[in-house]
């Protein structure tokens, strides 16, 4: 990234007491208007934000997401020329966040929310909560994780939201991201970051049930067997064709 920000980042009142939100976004609204230039657009990558606030992508993502789905900002992108491949993506201020049906934010929203609109932060508020989030805190924090990040309490909650927008109800979102972490624990590894791995593997495979999600396993742990299976009987081979080999040889 070649531009440096300005001293002053700007967040609107606009943007400061959207109480849709995430606190975050709010502070990824202000560094993008610190380092957007005269035209009002700004350059930084994801890799740069995730430096900035020590956050993973998907977290920076879904940021950008609730600001454009709100109307505070619009994404494009450049293609190469003559292909699809992605040369830059620039993020411009709109000048116009008021959607036409005159709220101040879109109705549209790609993040999970309580229904009292306050954001969610166990070292803010302990008892704002979204469907399903208790049930995966105590999960979490019964079974070895440890105690559980304000960070990761909200990836863990945009997990089932995703997973309600590719079909899922609520309790099969909520059982599928606990199952992740169950995986994790067989696996015997307990960090975030095996979780978000298993769970971006079942997004792409669009598994919206604990069903499909263990169907999905099993032909998986089936597949590795036979493939097992059939290294070792290769290997047989392998060695008994030697021994007939040796047996052969003419001293």
């Amino acid at each position: 990234m070649n531009e440096n920000p300005s001293y002053y980042a700007i967040i609107p009142a606009g943007v400061r007491y959207d109480k849709q939100l995430p606190q975050g976004a709010k502070l990824l609204y202000g560094e993008i208007t610190a380092l957007s230039s005269k035209s009002g657009s700004c350059w930084a990558s994801d890799q740069y934000f995730m430096t900035l606030y020590e956050v993973g992508q998907t977290t920076i993502q879904r940021w950008l997401r609730a600001l454009e789905d709100s109307g505070y900002i619009e994404r494009h992108v450049k293609y190469k020329d003559g292909t699809k491949e992605i040369e830059k993506r620039y993020i411009k201020i709109r000048t116009d966040p008021m959607p036409k049906n005159g709220n101040t934010y879109s109705q549209k929203r790609v993040y999970p929310m309580p229904k009292n609109g306050q954001e969610n932060n166990t070292s803010i508020n302990n008892t704002t909560t979204t469907l399903g989030e208790p049930e995966l805190i105590n999960f979490w924090e019964k079974n070895g994780f440890g105690f559980i990040s304000p960070k990761n309490r909200e990836d863990l909650m945009y997990w089932v939201d995703d997973f309600k927008k590719i079909g899922s109800t609520d309790e099969q979102a909520v059982q599928v991201v606990k199952q992740a972490m169950s995986n994790a624990i067989d696996n015997n590894v307990r960090r975030y970051s095996y979780v978000n791995a298993i769970l971006k593997n079942w997004e792409s495979l669009r598994l919206t049930s604990l069903e499909a999600v263990t169907a999905y396993e099993a032909q998986r742990t089936q597949r590795q067997k036979s493939k097992s299976t059939s290294r070792r009987a290769s290997t047989d081979v392998y060695h008994n064709q030697g021994d007939v080999q040796d047996e052969d040889l003419p001293w």
